[in-house]
């Protein structure tokens, strides 16, 4: 799968709060505080695909909410919420793509407060990857989803798709590379994952953020270091 990424131009990062809350981090990521959320969105046009820098400044803007962890919202811009790594950059298949990818998924994985992804178009390989890194994922049914690492000779580590998928659909997503909808995957049954419609993933998504609000912030973070101590994955 060959992406063609527009040119990234500097952006004055605005988000859907206050001017005074936003992290203005450079073109690619977004995050801004609302509502007791740290929300952050990839916002690379047309298709939020990653490049190094991108890893890090997803990375860092996770890590930054740390010392105050409060819930985070994970999004994409552009009806989709990422077609993978920019096989355009250089060295697609290289060292310092992969690294980069594995330090965002631990930021992701570790964080200290639940982390819930909204889902909607493409979740392509890495894109995927950090989109399963979630604590809870809200996904649109129609939400495409793809791992085409193995056909491009790229290293990756499958842990994060076994929080909601069975072995035999992740060897198929990753052997064959094909294109598989939430709604093929029947995420809705077993998996843990909520299913919505097209176009309404964030908005469920900020309804499960809600449902936190009246939740201990201490206790939160007691349960989420539990869960990262007793889970595997």
């Amino acid at each position: 799968m060959v992406l063609h990424a527009g040119d990234v131009r500097p952006v004055t990062v605005t988000g859907p709060g206050n001017a005074a809350n936003v992290n203005r981090l450079p073109p690619g990521v977004r995050s801004d505080l609302l509502d007791g959320v740290t929300w952050i969105c990839l916002d690379r046009p047309p298709v939020n695909a990653f490049t190094v820098e991108m890893f890090r400044q997803l990375a860092a803007a996770v890590r930054r909410s740390c010392a105050d962890p409060r819930p985070v919202l994970l999004t994409g811009a552009n009806g989709r919420f990422s077609a993978g790594f920019d096989i355009n950059e250089p060295d697609p298949a290289g060292s310092a793509p992969y690294a980069a990818s594995l330090e965002c998924l631990a930021a992701i994985r570790e964080y200290p407060g639940p982390v819930v992804a909204a889902v909607e178009g493409a979740a392509v390989g890495i894109g995927l990857l950090i989109a399963m890194s979630a604590d809870i994922l809200v996904i649109s049914r129609s939400a495409r989803l793809r791992m085409p690492e193995a056909r491009l000779g790229i290293d990756i580590d499958v842990a994060p798709l076994r929080r909601f998928l069975p072995a035999p659909w992740i060897r198929r997503l990753c052997l064959l590379g094909e294109v598989i909808t939430a709604a093929d995957l029947r995420l809705d049954h077993g998996t843990g994952a909520i299913v919505c419609e097209p176009g309404e993933a964030e908005r469920h998504a900020r309804a499960v953020l809600e449902s936190l609000a009246g939740v201990d912030a201490a206790f939160l973070r007691r349960t989420k270091r539990q869960l990262i101590e007793q889970l595997s994955t």
